[in-house]
C-alpha cells in the first residue's frame, strides 16, 4: 500500500504496514485459530446462524463479495468475509463470545461505512435522502410497498438492478471516520491476534 493510500484510512497505519481492528467472534473461532493457524467463514455457517432470514444476508454478502474481490483477490478456501471494526465498541460480545483485537496488514482489509452496510443488509438502496425517496416513490406507484419486496419476490428485476447498482458505491466512497469504519478481510490468522477478552472483559488468550 502506498503512503498516500494509507494516509486516508480511518485507522492509523503502523510502520510495518499493519492496522489494529476488532472482531466479535464465537469461541470456536479462537479454537480454530489455535489449531489451524487460520480461520475462514463458510457460507453454511451463515445459513445455520440466520436460518429463515439467511437469504437476506446471502443477497447482501454476494454483492459485497463481488466488490471486495476486485480490491483484494479472494483466496482459495475463503467463501465469505470476516467482519471487523475500527472502534472496539462495535465489536459487541455476547455472553459466550469473545472480542479479538487484531493487528492486520492494511492491504488485506477493505474499509467502508458501517451505516451504509447496514442499509444494504436491510436491502435498501444507497444514495442521498432525495435519491432514495425518488426510488421509493417510483416503486409505490408500481404497487411495491417496500424495498425488501423487490428481493423477496421474482417480479421486479428492473427495480432489483436499480437498488443493487447503488450498492456498488459502498467501497468507492470516501473513507468514513473511525467511529463508523467497518472493515472486512478474507480470513483471520493466528499471528494477527493481539488479545482476546470475554463479555466480562477478562483476558482469554
Amino acid at each position: 500500500m502506498k503512503k498516500d493510500e494509507a494516509a486516508v484510512l480511518p485507522v492509523p497505519v503502523s510502520d510495518d504496514g499493519t492496522v489494529i481492528l476488532y472482531a466479535s467472534q464465537a469461541q470456536i473461532v479462537l479454537d480454530t485459530l489455535k489449531r489451524d493457524g487460520i480461520y475462514y467463514v463458510k457460507k453454511a455457517y451463515i445459513d445455520r446462524k440466520y436460518q429463515d432470514t439467511a437469504w437476506i444476508f446471502r443477497t447482501a454478502y454476494a454483492a459485497f463479495i463481488r466488490q471486495m474481490t476486485v480490491r483484494v483477490p479472494k483466496p482459495e478456501g475463503a467463501e465469505s468475509p470476516v467482519w471487523l471494526f475500527a472502534d472496539p465498541r462495535y465489536a459487541e460480545v455476547s455472553a459466550d463470545g469473545i472480542r479479538i483485537e487484531l493487528r492486520i496488514p492494511a492491504e488485506e482489509a477493505v474499509f467502508f461505512d458501517q451505516r451504509d452496510w447496514n442499509r444494504i443488509l436491510n436491502l435498501s438502496p444507497l444514495g442521498t435522502e432525495e435519491e432514495v425517496k425518488k426510488l421509493a416513490d417510483e416503486m409505490r406507484r408500481q404497487g411495491i410497498p417496500d424495498f425488501s419486496d423487490v428481493f423477496a419476490k421474482p417480479f421486479y428485476p428492473l427495480f432489483k438492478k436499480k437498488i443493487t447498482d447503488t450498492w456498488k458505491t459502498l467501497l468507492e466512497k470516501g473513507m468514513p471516520d473511525r467511529e463508523h469504519a467497518q472493515a472486512a478481510v478474507w480470513y483471520l490468522k493466528r499471528e494477527w491476534v493481539v488479545s482476546c477478552t470475554d463479555s466480562m472483559g477478562n483476558e482469554v488468550l
